[in-house]
């Protein structure tokens, strides 16, 4: 169980990092307040909520 976990926090941090540069270039094709960079950043709101409550549990 706690490998498991361990393979699903390493997941979400690949998830977020991918995400993040995403959003960058998002934001410098877009704009950093276009509705794409908004929606990328929120979408990386919802993985760091993710990794916070895997971190959270035994």
């Amino acid at each position: 169980m706690q490998e498991d976990k361990g393979v699903l926090k390493q997941t979400l941090l690949i998830e977020i990092e991918k995400a993040k540069e995403n959003m960058i270039q998002v934001a410098r094709e877009e704009g950093i307040t276009s509705e794409s960079t908004l929606q990328v950043s929120q979408s990386i709101d919802q993985l760091l909520n993710e990794l916070h409550k895997v971190s959270l549990t035994k």
